[in-house]
């Protein structure tokens, strides 16, 4: 499974970096390559679901998602994150401050970005 990938969703272009099953370590990997991809696209032209579903965060996740959060924020529009776990959902309040304003937390991805395109309003028409 590719971990940062571009879905499209209705029309709209989603990057959706996927950190399902990972371990800990594999998490800052993923985190570090979705900051990389993102941060290579104009700013605020971003959709983005972050998912973490059974993703095992180990020491210093906390650090790492306000690492990711800093690098993308300037070229993010709305941001969701899939499959918060109780423990995960703990982290996920406590950095929340450091995260993209619009960010929202949602149980499966399609509601993710059914919600992501709906942010995004109509298509801009030339």
């Amino acid at each position: 499974m590719e971990r940062v990938r571009v879905e499209m969703w209705l029309g709209k272009r989603i990057v959706v970096v996927d950190g399902t099953d990972v371990t800990g370590e594999e998490y800052a990997t993923t985190l570090r390559q979705g900051s990389a991809f993102v941060t290579q696209q104009p700013p605020n032209s971003i959709l983005l679901a972050t998912v973490v579903t059974r993703a095992r965060f180990g020491a210093g996740a906390a650090e790492h998602i306000k690492a990711y959060s800093r690098a993308i924020r300037p070229f993010v529009t709305a941001s969701a994150v899939v499959g918060l776990s109780p423990l995960q959902r703990v982290i996920f309040s406590a950095v929340r401050p450091f995260l993209h304003a619009t960010v929202r937390d949602f149980a499966t991805l399609d509601e993710a970005k059914g919600w992501l395109v709906a942010a995004a309003g109509p298509a801009k028409t030339p």
